[in-house]
């Protein structure tokens, strides 16, 4: 059995018991665990404040090729902190905002893992429909703060 397939079993057994019993302390703190590695990834294409040499102007993707110019500008970026402003959500607790490689398309892009530390809470913000305004808006933001001329971005779960 894979990791997503034990997670959905998990998942299930406590959506379930929540039905059934109503939310607990117990019944909260499993739901935590569970959720531990929930976050928003998000995958940033080439720097558009970093020039390119003419040939690698066709490369969609933002890729090890890159990283002299400026992967290296997007881990610097990354790793100061100064853009986990951009994610603060007081209701989904700290924020914690790493670098990540993140594969787009079978390609390797520079990217953020972005997570707060009320993972209930930030996951039962997407039941009100704005969670993807929301998040767009965030990943957009840092997009253009980073000069990078597309984005794209996914809620992760495990």
């Amino acid at each position: 059995m894979d990791k997503y397939e034990q997670f959905k079993i998990e998942q299930d057994a406590l959506l379930k018991a929540l039905a059934e019993n109503g939310p607990s302390e117990n019944l909260m703190q499993r739901m935590q665990a569970l959720y531990k590695d929930a976050c928003l990834v998000i995958a940033l294409g080439p720097c558009n404040a970093v020039e390119r040499p003419p040939e690698a102007e066709v490369r969609e993707y933002a890729d090890e090729q890159d990283f002299a110019a400026y992967v290296e500008t997007y881990v610097i970026a990354v790793q100061s902190g100064e853009m986990a402003r951009i994610f603060n959500m007081e209701q989904w607790g700290r924020v914690a905002f790493e670098y990540e490689a993140v594969d787009v398309d079978g390609k390797l892009c520079p990217g953020v893992a972005v997570s707060w530390s009320n993972k209930i809470a930030f996951l039962a913000g997407g039941k009100d429909g704005s969670f993807d305004a929301q998040l767009d808006a965030m990943a957009g933001a840092l997009a253009e703060r980073l000069s990078a001329r597309w984005y794209r971005w996914q809620v992760r779960l495990v």
